[in-house]
């Protein structure tokens, strides 16, 4: 599989373009805000009881904001530009010259990936949480690998729609399920078991280590995401060649 650097420059030029659009990049700093606002929430909660904030509080805020923006930018964002495409028939276009399925997919795909880790790094540095070069290496590590899962997802779900209306309708309980489960997955038991197997739950349990100073993540975290990107991968090559850009 060759990649011609100018073609996958280019898709890339474009997806950028797309991303920084006042439709799209709402998602990532409302992630941003709604993290900062947690945090000064639960500090406000802890001095009114005369205490501190806690390493938990911080980890439900940092990882509320981290989930919410690797699935709202990796998923609806990629999606919604795919669906957006193939609406107004520059998806054929683009299919139809020389740039390559190889090409459009890690143009389309890095791009916000690139944008979800560096909104994910900002989102903990944000939170008052200090880390080591080692701590940061581990973040945006599996920040990397989660956002490359959640854009190969949002892929999938962009080749299925017709346009962005049903693109939005069928991304919404996806995105539900990957949000909420490791949210409230401290809280319920059963809810805490299904996050285990969900990338989004891996994220949030290294958040959860970011706050308490011990930034690690679990080889059953890395696996999970691993299978996780693989499945979607396959699934996305399996519904293009299937339909292609006409995809209904």
């Amino acid at each position: 599989m060759h990649i011609h650097g100018k073609k996958f420059a280019a898709v890339c030029s474009m997806k950028w373009r797309t991303l920084f659009s006042k439709n799209f990049i709402a998602m990532p700093l409302f992630s941003i805000v709604l993290s900062v606002v947690m945090n000064l929430v639960y500090g406000s909660i802890a001095a009114s009881r005369g205490g501190e904030m806690t390493d938990a509080l911080r980890a439900t805020a940092v990882g509320l904001g981290v989930v919410m923006n690797t699935t709202m930018t990796g998923i609806l964002c990629t999606g919604m530009a795919l669906a957006e495409e193939k609406e107004k028939h520059t998806l054929r276009a683009l299919m139809t010259s020389s740039v390559s399925g190889a090409e459009f997919f890690l143009g389309s795909v890095t791009p916000v990936a690139v944008m979800t880790v560096v909104v994910n790094s900002i989102i903990v540095a944000v939170s008052g949480i200090r880390l080591t070069p080692a701590g940061w290496a581990i973040w945006i590590g599996v920040s990397a690998l989660c956002a490359v899962a959640s854009v190969v997802t949002g892929m999938i779900f962009g080749i299925w729609a017709k346009d962005q209306v049903t693109g939005s309708t069928i991304m919404s309980l996806p995105m539900l399920i990957l949000v909420m489960i490791p949210v409230f997955g401290d809280i319920n038991e059963t809810m805490g078991r299904i996050s285990s197997f969900l990338f989004t739950g891996a994220l949030q349990e290294t958040a959860q280590s970011l706050a308490e100073g011990t930034p690690q993540v679990s080889v059953a975290g890395l696996l999970i995401i691993a299978a996780e990107i693989a499945a979607a991968v396959a699934v996305f090559v399996f519904m293009y060649r299937r339909n292609g850009y006409d995809a209904d």
